[in-house]
């Protein structure tokens, strides 16, 4: 962050250089006029004459600011401010002028010309009035103007940074509502089995452990890669190998070219975790579930097809896992994404998701 005298600093620099545009303008104007008129012999006067009416009116810029942000003319009691600024404009007109003249008459002589005679100051005063008048004016509008765009920038911005909170916290509480549902649903599996199979549950508390690890890590970003998917539904699939045994066949087919695509976190395993349930039918001799990636028409699409019993369907519709996974993917990335269902190849039910491709 800048320093406070590097900011003023900067603010001088950059009113000299606004007084020496205007300066050089209106001397421009003056002096294609000498031109005209065949009398531009001496340019330097002019020239004198004009730089030290701008920077003069610099000089007093701050002033009029001030003014301007102190006493509004917005908002409730604008009307007493009025006479504020009729007084603003007087006292910018009388200071103007002396120091207007006392910058000519510095360097006027040191240039080799003869001093500036205004004539009688009061007189001087008075024929500038309009013009300072209207110098004031133009000052404190632009003043209004500009502050009130900034306000309405910084309400925007500062709207913007609520809405983006607010999205990153109803992304966090789906994330964390999804990570207990997880929990629950491998626990609800090892109680199925620590009964009938202690052996076959035992070792699929020590793999649930190995997958904790390394799913619930501190880091609370919303989005991670593909690949790092692909990563824990392996975890999680080993320990599902160890429920179904041979039963299970699951086929995962993600090109290494998408594997640095960027994808919600905790994505696949829902999706896998929902075809598992609809294929695990006790009359079904095999559970068996395809996940593949693709690029398509420039976003990513990924599709889990499970091999169920017709009429199962209802699970895809009521599973919490989907339901949160939907709503994140509507959240991260708007309404032209999300899942849909279907049936697939082979009267398979299929589920597809749709995301933009982004690559880490």
């Amino acid at each position: 962050m800048a320093s406070p005298a590097w900011r003023r600093g900067r603010a001088a620099l950059q009113l000299f250089a606004l007084g020496t545009a205007i300066g050089l303008l209106l001397f421009a104007q003056q002096y294609l006029d000498d031109l005209t008129s065949g009398d531009a012999s001496n340019w330097l006067r002019p020239l004198v004459k004009e730089l030290s009416g701008s920077y003069a009116a610099m000089l007093l810029l701050p002033g009029i600011i001030w003014a301007g942000r102190r006493f509004p003319l917005a908002g409730r009691g604008w009307v007493l401010h009025v006479p504020v600024h009729l007084f603003g404009a007087a006292l910018f007109g009388a200071l103007h002028t002396l120091i207007m003249l006392g910058l000519r008459n510095l360097v006027l002589p040191a240039v080799g010309l003869d001093p500036w005679d205004p004539g009688p100051l009061l007189a001087r005063y008075a024929r500038g009035l309009p013009i300072h008048l209207i110098a004031y004016t133009i000052a404190l509008a632009t003043t209004q103007i500009f502050d009130r765009y900034r306000a309405a920038r910084d309400r925007q911005l500062e709207a913007a940074e609520l809405r983006t909170r607010l999205t990153e916290a109803q992304l966090l509480a789906l994330q964390r509502q999804l990570e207990p549902h997880f929990l629950s649903s491998t626990l609800k599996t090892i109680s199925e089995l620590i009964y009938s199979k202690p052996k076959a549950a035992d070792e699929m508390i020590g793999r649930l452990s190995a997958l904790l690890k390394h799913a619930f890590q501190p880091q609370r970003e919303p989005e991670t890669t593909l690949g790092e998917e692909v990563r824990l539904l392996d975890l999680y699939l080993d320990l599902m190998r160890v429920r179904f045994a041979e039963r299970l066949f699951v086929r995962v087919d993600v090109p290494a070219e998408l594997r640095g695509a960027r994808v919600p976190r905790l994505l696949l395993q829902p999706l896998v975790d929902n075809a598992l349930r609809h294929a695990a039918d006790p009359t079904m001799t095999l559970v068996s579930v395809q996940v593949d990636a693709r690029e398509d028409n420039g976003q990513l699409l990924i599709r889990v097809r499970d091999h169920g019993p017709p009429g199962s369907g209802d699970t895809h519709r009521e599973d919490v896992g989907l339901s949160n996974t939907e709503e994140r993917i509507q959240r991260l990335y708007g309404s032209d994404y999300g899942m849909s269902r279907g049936r697939g190849s082979e009267d398979s039910s299929e589920l597809r998701v749709r995301l933009p491709l982004k690559k880490a």
